[in-house]
């Protein structure tokens, strides 16, 4: 209840400025899953030429942060940046008189679905992924776990980023990974208890899982193109 009178607050507040078109809830409280004390994240859609600066403060204890676009920088955003196309595929409109945000939604979509990973993004994924592999497999074969497990804790961004490529997706922000495990139509057999695993499994166990996500994923991307890049020998630990 919280949550949407201060949203109806700002919605009634931004309805009053002629430069605001439109008003997108982002985030977990968009989603649905939020946890108790979360912020609100409200992204705004300004007439062309308008410009305003990110806004960051408590509103009745909430923090709320506050993003500003004209539509050309929003749609550029889009076309430049594919993890842009989250915020409005789990987004929320609260404000769209114009249906600019609708519009922005379709072209979310449309990037969405056809997605293709530029190959030089590839290539510097795997290379550092197969780098990853080698120290962790050196320090596991000879029995030093802190080693092992310090190298596999350095590269669970890189693992998350990896997965993603392997499936041709744009990859989702931090907060968005979780709820966007089902968009990985590839993936090693039951990828959510494996992750659980690698976050919070016993230190051998996330060493396991790590060099296990590291096979699926580097076979993955060798398999994609007719040819894979060079490896390079990555210096032992």
């Amino acid at each position: 209840m919280l949550y949407q009178a201060l949203l109806q607050a700002i919605v009634e507040e931004a309805s009053r400025q002629e430069e605001i078109i439109g008003v997108l809830l982002t985030g977990s409280v968009a989603r649905g899953d939020a946890l108790p004390g979360a912020d609100l994240d409200l992204r705004f859609i300004l007439t062309p030429g308008a410009k305003r600066e990110f806004q960051r403060g408590l509103r009745e204890g909430v923090l709320v942060e506050q993003e500003y676009a004209d539509v050309t920088l929003a749609q550029s955003r889009l076309e430049t940046n594919p993890m842009e196309v989250y915020a409005y595929l789990d987004g929320r409109i609260l404000f769209d008189p114009q249906g600019v945000l609708v519009h922005l939604k379709e072209l979310a979509q449309r990037r969405f679905e056809t997605y293709l990973l530029p190959e030089p993004e590839r290539e510097k994924i795997a290379t550092w992924l197969e780098a990853a592999r080698f120290k962790i497999r050196v320090a596991d074969r000879e029995g030093n776990l802190l080693k092992a497990a310090f190298a596999t804790g350095t590269v669970s961004w890189q693992i998350i980023e990896g997965l993603w490529a392997a499936n041709n997706r744009p990859l989702p922000p931090n907060g968005s990974i979780w709820p966007h495990l089902k968009d990985l139509s590839q993936g090693p057999a039951d990828i959510e208890e494996k992750l659980k695993l690698f976050f919070c499994g016993e230190t051998q166990q996330r060493v396991r899982v790590a060099l296990a996500l590291l096979d699926w994923i580097l076979s993955s991307l060798e398999g994609e193109g007719e040819q894979f890049w060079p490896r390079v020998t990555p210096s032992p630990l």
